[in-house]
């Protein structure tokens, strides 16, 4: 297998370069051009699976006919994959999608009709209710006032209340600490203050600020603080969407501004020699208690005990970019892997889910949702395969420190590392990064696709989140992990073991993220 589909890899790459060399102004020709070379790949595919050894499988005996089918699945995937399209499409065609905004609306409607023209069944939405909806209705305005005129590049973070009539004026006080204490302590110069926070103040003694930010924010509002800025955005002044007022879908204490990296320092050294006075305003339209949905849709399986996979990646963005890379390129290959099984004519034994989240911008709020209401059917879920960390080359899987998780997938290592896929990482610090963690939480098998992640950190929540980004060749090499991984689980004779709360709370001592368990389960239900 390996040998087959590095050739399938090595044909599309060429395929890819040629197409990226066409006129801009000339149609993408890859579709109509390789449209027989796929077909004739493919049977020469058929052939070497139907004789190669199968691998060793912890979850059972992968037989020829499975090789078969996973390679000719990665194939589909590699050279005739629509990812790239479906990403053109909710980036471009649609854009920004704030969970519950117009645009989230329509792009749940295109998936919703793009499910069913693929012949998908069980097409349907799920609706759950946020607390608010939040979008800018006017973009801020800030600068500083004193010890001299300057503009300032900041920009309302999520789900923060609009400020006063006129805005907020005042001075800046940075907080070095964004502790409870800390705050207590210096609540003297906090009163009245525009309270300025960057990533020291996170990291001194509180590695736990994100989770805790609405009670942080809850306590400076009450020691009399006027705002909060958020200081060390993206690179060149731009603002980024920290997204860390909205845990819960509800509004924020106090206005929260963004303010971009340089313009952060510039006030960190200016309060050195002295106060700093600055002002801003922004407005924000909010609507309370607003359905959300989920979109779910499924190719069932062949046996009918009821057990499924769950391939899933969150629909909604920040709005500042068009969401290409956050999270346009997951629900796309989502979406792909979807048309790729269907396109073939696979049939795995388990059914395969395939279901787009809302609201994990906001706090994972749809997959929590997702699992409160489907918790009586959890016990059937052999895996949940989550991608969420754009469209750089894929290196593996998340197993979150499951060894047995890392086991069952050297059945496939070998096709894996022929898209240098094979590995694993524990990358605890993502557990509830995404929408695998309220599943985890469950017990449930859960993987979230691992990538690099250079070029993916400085652009994720800024305006450079958008379609020139995206690597259409590293996006189909994901998509085609996704799907093998995703197929392989589904078809396996045998399943993953779901843990107990008790072995649940050794797997996040062992990744070390138990304090955020525990912050999990104090302010969500399960």
């Amino acid at each position: 297998m390996k040998t087959a589909l590095s050739f399938v890899l090595l044909v599309y790459t060429n395929s890819e370069t040629a197409r990226l060399g066409e006129s801009p102004m000339e149609p993408p020709r890859m579709n109509r051009s390789l449209t027989s070379l796929v077909l004739v790949v493919l049977a020469g595919i058929a052939v070497y699976a139907q004789t190669a050894a199968p691998a060793a499988n912890p979850i059972g005996a992968t037989d020829a006919t499975s090789n078969l089918a996973l390679v000719r699945l990665g194939g589909q995937l590699l050279l005739a994959g629509k990812a790239y399209e479906y990403d053109r499409v909710l980036a471009d065609d649609i854009g920004p999608r704030l969970t519950g905004s117009p645009n989230y609306v329509k792009a749940v409607d295109w998936a919703i009709a793009e499910f069913t023209r693929m012949g998908l069944s069980n097409v349907h939405r799920e609706s759950w209710e946020i607390a608010a909806t939040w979008e800018p209705e006017m973009y801020a305005t800030a600068s500083i006032l004193a010890p001299h005129a300057q503009r300032l590049h900041l920009e309302s973070d999520g789900w923060s209340p609009s400020t006063p009539v006129g805005g907020v004026h005042g001075r800046v006080y940075y907080l070095s600490a964004l502790t409870p204490d800390a705050i207590r302590k210096q609540a003297d110069q906090i009163k009245g203050a525009l309270v300025l926070v960057d990533r020291d103040s996170f990291s001194a003694g509180n590695e736990d600020a994100f989770d805790t930010m609405l009670d942080t924010l809850t306590l400076l509002a009450s020691q009399g603080a006027q705002a909060l800025l958020l200081g060390e955005g993206a690179v060149n002044n731009v603002p980024s969407m920290f997204g860390l007022t909205c845990c819960s879908g509800r509004l924020a204490s106090l206005p929260v501004a963004n303010v971009g990296r340089e313009d952060s320092l510039l006030l960190k050294r200016m309060l050195e020699h002295g106060p700093v006075q600055i002002e801003f305003s922004f407005t924000n339209r909010i609507r309370e208690h607003v359905n959300v949905d989920n979109v779910v849709a499924e190719i069932p399986g062949s046996d009918a005990g009821g057990e499924y996979v769950l391939v899933g990646g969150h629909l909604d963005s920040w709005q500042l970019g068009t969401g290409a890379e956050d999270n346009g390129t997951g629900a796309a290959s989502v979406m792909a892997v979807a048309e790729a099984i269907k396109a073939i004519g696979l049939q795995p034994k388990r059914t395969i889910r395939f279901v787009l989240f809302g609201g994990e911008e906001e706090g994972l709020l749809g997959s929590i949702r997702y699992v409160r209401a489907h918790a009586a059917e959890l016990d059937k879920c052999a895996g949940v395969f989550i991608t969420d960390t754009g469209s750089e080359a894929p290196k593996g899987w998340a197993v979150f420190g499951r060894e047995d998780e890392a086991q069952a997938l050297k059945t496939i290592k070998p096709l894996l590392d022929s898209l240098d896929a094979g590995g694993t990482t524990e990358l605890g610090k993502l557990t509830f990064g995404t929408d695998q963690g309220p599943f985890m939480i469950h017990g449930v098998p859960s993987f979230m696709l691992w990538t690099g992640s250079d070029k993916y950190r400085p652009l994720h929540h800024t305006p450079s989140d958008t379609f020139d980004k995206v690597d259409p060749r590293d996006l189909d090499l994901g998509a085609a992990v996704v799907g093998i991984t995703a197929y392989t689980i589904a078809d396996a004779p045998s399943t993953l073991k779901h843990l107990s709360p008790a072995e649940v709370e050794d797997q996040f001592k062992k990744i070390k993220v138990l304090d955020e368990y525990k912050d999990m389960l104090a302010h969500h239900e399960f």
